[in-house]
Parts: C-alpha cells; sequence; structure tokens
C-alpha cells in the first residue's frame, strides 16, 4: 500500500528556469548556452549540491575558469533569487495529496545559500510533512543512503512510498530501494500516473 509520495523541487515543484534567466539578465543565446554547460551543468555546480562548496566559492571559481564572463558572472549570482519559480499547480497538488490522506516529503538536491533563499518562499512547503536538502546534509541522489535518511529521519517505510523526479537516474536508486518510481515529463503525465499507483 502506498502511504507516502516524495517529490524532487527542480523541473517537478519549481521551474529550475535557468536560461529565462540569464535572458532576462540580457545575456545573448551564445553566452546562455556556455554558461548553461560550463556552470550549471558543470561538476562544480554539483559540489553546491553535495554542500562542499558555498555559492561564494562558487562564484569565485567560475569567474576565475571563464574571466571573460566576470559581468556576467556577477550579475549571475547577484540575482540568483530568480533562478527558480514555482509552480502554479504545486501547491494545490501537495494540498490535495494531504487531503486524500498521503504523507508528502521532498528530497532535493539544492545548493545550500540557494535552498535558504528559495524555499521560504515556495508556497508548497508548509503542507509537506517533512524535506531533505542535499546541502545540507551533504549526500544527494542518486545516493541510496540520501533516500535511507527519510526512513531515518521521519519513519517513511520506502517501500510504501511513490518517488516523483526528473532524472531517471535519481527514479532508478529509489527503485532499487523499493519505492514505486516516476519519471516527471509534465504535470498531466505525471496526474495520471499518480491515479494508476494510488488514487
Amino acid at each position: 500500500m502506498i502511504r507516502n509520495v516524495v517529490f524532487d523541487v527542480g523541473m517537478v515543484l519549481a521551474d529550475f528556469r535557468f536560461r529565462e534567466y540569464m535572458s532576462d539578465l540580457g545575456f545573448d543565446k551564445e553566452t546562455i548556452e556556455e554558461l548553461s554547460e560550463k556552470v550549471v551543468f558543470s561538476d562544480y555546480w554539483k559540489l553546491m549540491d553535495n554542500g562542499l562548496v558555498n555559492d561564494g566559492e562558487a562564484k569565485e571559481h567560475f569567474i576565475s575558469e571563464l574571466p571573460q564572463y566576470e559581468k556576467e558572472m556577477n550579475l549571475f549570482w547577484d540575482n540568483i533569487d530568480n533562478i527558480i519559480r514555482e509552480y502554479d499547480y504545486s501547491e494545490e497538488l501537495v494540498k490535495e495529496l494531504k487531503a486524500k490522506g498521503f504523507k508528502v516529503y521532498v528530497l532535493s538536491n539544492y545548493p545550500e545559500k540557494q535552498a535558504d533563499m528559495h524555499w521560504p518562499k515556495f508556497k508548497f512547503l508548509p503542507h509537506t510533512d517533512g524535506y531533505l536538502i542535499s546541502s545540507k546534509e551533504k549526500m544527494m541522489k542518486p545516493d541510496p543512503e540520501f533516500y535511507r535518511l527519510l526512513e531515518k529521519r521521519f519513519g517513511v517505510d520506502l517501500t510504501e512510498s511513490v518517488f516523483v523526479d526528473d532524472r531517471e537516474e535519481n527514479v532508478e536508486a529509489a527503485r532499487a530501494l523499493g519505492m514505486t518510481g516516476i519519471v516527471f515529463k509534465g504535470f498531466d503525465d505525471l496526474k495520471n500516473k499518480l491515479k494508476e499507483i494510488i488514487y
């Protein structure tokens, strides 16, 4: 029996709109693509997610690696509050699941400073039963120990849980631990899959 629904945040409950964000800052297409590849998709960004470096250290690192983009890097980091936007459906989705008797949790890879900045504004968050942020726990998906921390911290039985994430490797890691996995491919698709599994 499914009793819990566990969500990722970025690209599931909130739009990680880094390209649109950089466009808002006035970056041209070439700059957006290069910074997407060399900053957002870099291994160093993952160090932020893992809590091993902070935003300030990351900013210094990327400016040293890409000195030709120092102006853009300063704009990027100084306005990073705008890099994510909660989806319109997220709060109602969580409230609906709660009304049906499910516990709702969040398991997210997220840099610490950005989490401190963004998460208090998420309307869905107060309706959840608990959350784990990778940078604060110094572990991240798809590390099995990060999923198991749900058990240790909140008493969640993983075999009674649905896990929703936009990344296949994170969903596969959840399935390996006995969770029912859904790869997020849009809200309508998610609703249909949840209906098949739990409604």
